[in-house]
């Protein structure tokens, strides 16, 4: 299209010297030696006209170009700025994660140490309830530190096969919870095209996808939990769908943020870190994750990872 344009620009610029020449020539052999004379300024004013008009597309498309070309700098500056800020920002909260880990690993271990002992020697309900929320809080520095690693992580690349990869997370959930295992079915899609094996770190992929499946587990105490595997304009599409409590719509838009819990899932034990992890793995691999849910009707969460990186 370009090469088009610049050829039409070419026949727009030659035209009109092209037809101010014919028109000068003609004029000067039109008329005879006393009129020549006298008018030979006149076909070189022709001449000059024509070339004058000719200038002006040049003129339009360099402006153009220039323009173009401005634009364009000025929108790759914001562009790279934007990416050095969001950069800072990560490895800033990786920095904070990681004190925040050390400083409350010594502090909650001599807690829990304490309230054992004094299990053992009281049988008190109040120490099993400060070593129950110990215990707690521990889990949740410990998520947060994963989380603060996997955003540094490197990847550990190996052809995957994610029908294999999504079988054993389900047969992983039957036997931790065989109630949910039974109410879950799993479908591939091989027609016109089944998804290929693709290069994924196959350990992180699990942990997403363990992710997912456990909390399709908890909120749905009842109902069918489907898995479907897809291949979709160069993207392998994994849908988890529940027919749970659902989310609150005020809910949805943080479910991926740290620590955020909607507000009918505080009686279920949780730490509010598994979605976030998700969407980082998602991230790290190319991919990402999207939720749609309608409180008490049900979730589906939808993992994109693309097949040729």
């Amino acid at each position: 299209m370009r090469d088009r344009r610049s050829v039409g620009l070419g026949i727009l610029t030659a035209v009109p010297v092209g037809l101010s020449a014919l028109g000068a020539g003609g004029m000067m052999l039109a008329g005879d030696q006393r009129i020549l004379a006298m008018e030979l300024a006149l076909p070189g004013a022709v001449l000059a006209a024509g070339a004058l008009v000719s200038c002006i597309p040049g003129a339009i498309l360099l402006t153009r170009t220039v323009g173009a070309r401005s634009r364009r700098r000025e929108s790759a500056a914001v562009e790279a700025a934007g990416e050095a800020a969001a950069l800072r920002e990560r490895e800033r909260h990786q920095r904070f994660l990681g004190r925040l880990d050390h400083e409350l690993k010594n502090p909650l271990t001599a807690i829990r140490a304490t309230a054992a002992a004094a299990q053992h020697e009281t049988l008190s309900p109040e120490w099993r309830t400060v070593d129950a929320q110990a215990g707690r809080l521990s889990t949740l520095v410990r998520d947060l530190r994963k989380l603060a690693d996997l955003e540094t992580r490197p990847l550990e690349l190996e052809m995957v096969d994610l029908e294999e990869v999504i079988s054993e997370a389900i047969e992983a959930l039957r036997q931790q919870d065989p109630s949910a295992g039974a109410r879950l079915d799993f479908a591939v899609t091989r027609v016109p095209w089944t998804v290929p094996p693709l290069s994924a770190d196959v350990d992180l992929l699990s942990l997403a996808i363990d992710n997912v499946l456990g909390n399709a587990a908890k909120y749905s105490a009842t109902g069918p939990i489907e898995v479907r595997l897809r291949e979709q304009d160069g993207w392998a599409v994994i849908d988890v769908a529940d027919a749970g409590r659902g989310i609150p719509p005020s809910d949805v838009v943080q479910v991926f943020d740290e620590l955020a819990r909607a507000q009918n899932a505080r009686d279920v034990p949780g730490s509010g870190i598994g979605l976030t992890l998700v969407a980082t793995v998602m991230r790290h691999h190319g991919g990402d994750v999207s939720i749609r849910s309608a409180e008490g009707s049900g979730t589906l969460v939808t993992l994109r990872l693309p097949i040729q990186r």
